[in-house]
């Protein structure tokens, strides 16, 4: 569906040039809600900016559904742009125009009918749950309101794509929530591809199918949302997660952690746990085929686009040879196993 190829944006800026994005290659399909993250200055409004062409890339190419944007003329480019709706943080309503009158001015602006108009966007109004806000003034609405009138609006023209930057930054968290499921269910019912720039990870993790992660004007990592999460190759995507999955080692078990093994220390692993391993009794069995004490310091099960996903951390408390036995058993199960490091035996991590 969207193809860009080395994309390329360079500003001139006042200290000298500055490099947004750098050789930027990925795609994505039709259908998808497609998320790309990063912290603030990576690049990532630069980028959706160049797919619309809001910003004109300084090399590379843009193709979308077939045509390739950074080819086109004006006049065609702002056809071209009518297939492509966008969502803003900031809503950037009419204050001056009613609900209706908002998700009616592309059309507007377009030449339909007032009559034509008020067919099409009626339907959307119903859409986004605001039906019985037509007559209201932006001033009225709140925050989440505002929004789902910047998502209708986007949607008045049909488009193919649509492109949402930062569109729940300035929300609460409770609203945040309603307007990612408004967008899941968008993406359901019309088959809207959607592409999502955020610095918020649990927005990634909340409806998007694919991730991309940029820094520096560089992707570091894409891929499945599940794969990114459970198993991430970058230290950009590594912090990230930790926002949203709680990981961390304890500051009383790093105090006195090795890495190296300690004469009759006990042994810290942590555990990851995905779909259907998430319901095996890991800890009963340990303890039933080795001689050896589990102490639990810390766990958690979580959901991945609805595959469980759990962590747990324990300290593995015996004699060498019971706990070797017991870590190899560990890394044979259909789960991933990290050893953290080793705790004298006096110490205890758990408590």
């Amino acid at each position: 569906m969207i193809t860009l190829t080395g994309l390329q944006k360079v500003y001139q800026g006042e200290s000298g040039i500055v490099t947004a994005l750098d050789n930027v290659s990925l795609a994505i399909e039709q259908g998808e809600i497609f998320g790309i993250i990063g912290k603030s200055g990576a690049g990532k409004s630069t980028l959706i900016r160049c797919i619309n062409l809001l910003e004109r890339p300084t090399a590379g190419r843009v193709i979308v559904d077939g045509q390739d944007m950074t080819a086109l003329s004006e006049r065609e480019l702002r056809e071209a742009r009518k297939s492509m709706g966008m969502i803003f943080q900031h809503f950037n309503l009419l204050s001056s125009r009613t609900v209706l009158e908002n998700v009616s001015f592309p059309l507007e602006i377009a030449g339909v009918s007032r009559n034509e108009r008020e067919k099409k966007v009626i339907p959307l109004l119903e859409l986004v749950g605001l039906a019985d806000k037509r007559d209201v003034y932006p001033a009225q609405l709140s925050g989440g309101q505002k929004q789902r009138v910047g998502i209708a609006r986007a949607l008045a023209s049909q488009p193919k794509v649509l492109l949402c930057d930062e569109a729940t930054s300035a929300l609460d968290p409770q609203t945040t929530e309603s307007i990612l499921a408004l967008l899941k269910d968008i993406n359901k019912k019309l088959r809207l591809t959607i592409i999502l720039i955020t610095h918020e990870m649990h927005v990634i993790k909340a409806i998007c199918d694919r991730v991309a992660v940029i820094e520096g004007g560089h992707l570091v990592e894409t891929g499945k949302v599940f794969d990114v999460f459970t198993n991430p190759q970058s230290l950009t995507a590594q912090d990230f997660i930790k926002t949203v999955v709680n990981n961390k080692v304890p500051e009383a078990l790093s105090a006195v952690l090795s890495k190296t093994p300690t004469a009759g220390g006990n042994l810290v692993v942590r555990l990851s746990f995905f779909g259907e391993a998430t319901n095996e009794p890991v800890i009963a069995g340990l303890i039933r085929k080795f001689a050896i004490d589990v102490n639990i310091i810390s766990g958690n099960i979580d959901h991945l686009q609805d595959i469980p996903y759990g962590t747990l951390l324990m300290e593995l408390s015996g004699n060498e040879k019971d706990t070797e036995a017991a870590l190899h058993y560990l890394q044979d199960l259909d789960l991933r196993t990290e050893v953290i490091g080793y705790v004298a035996r006096h110490a205890h991590a758990a408590s």
